[in-house]
């Protein structure tokens, strides 16, 4: 069993500065690639969903509609928090509680800035000027930020379900939920 690391020996956050301005939303509409429908069948692999239908929404208005719809499955909300909080719990244990919570805000407080101009781009070119949907677009890609920035803190692989649900995000989707056995992506 190997050392855990020094608690002031938390990696540098390259995350932000690393990441493309462009890309954020910038797919929301089109259909799936291959590519994309092999990394949401990895994701739902993670969730424990592998059977789960895929359905994309073909509009702003579709996404909206999914996302305030009452059939999400609390099950897969449920396996998300727990994750987080068991990578919460390693992280800490590893760098200290205090030096992952100013890592992790740091990462949200960015994502924020990153992802809203994005969002409210896509949802005007596509005629719609609903404001709060575009927060809530760009709220789920700044949580899904966090997330992967917990995970890649600890050690996970490129392919734990944080870091493909981030790439859907980076290919310009949205992922919006698991509402009975479908899951939702924009």
């Amino acid at each position: 069993m190997s050392a855990l690391p020094a608690r002031s020996s938390i990696p540098s956050d390259t995350i932000l500065t690393t990441l493309p301005r462009a890309v954020w939303f910038s797919a929301v509409g089109e259909p799936l690639t291959h590519s994309e429908l092999d990394e949401v069948r990895g994701y739902l692999r993670g969730i424990r969903h592998p059977d789960a239908e895929i359905h994309c929404a073909d509009g702003w208005g579709d996404a909206k509609a999914i996302t305030v719809a009452t059939n999400w499955r609390r099950d897969w909300w449920q396996t998300e928090h727990s994750e987080e909080q068991r990578l919460l719990a390693l992280a800490s244990q590893r760098f200290g509680t205090d030096a992952v919570m100013q890592r992790l805000t740091s990462i949200m407080e960015g994502g924020a800035d990153l992802f809203l101009g994005p969002a409210a781009v896509a949802s005007a070119r596509a005629g719609v000027a609903d404001s709060a949907l575009a927060r809530s677009a760009a709220g789920a890609a700044s949580q899904s930020l966090h997330q992967f920035g917990l995970a890649m803190l600890v050690g996970e692989s490129s392919e734990h379900f944080f870091a493909i649900k981030f790439r859907l995000f980076l290919a310009g989707r949205w992922p919006l939920s698991l509402n009975d056995n479908t899951f939702n992506i924009f």
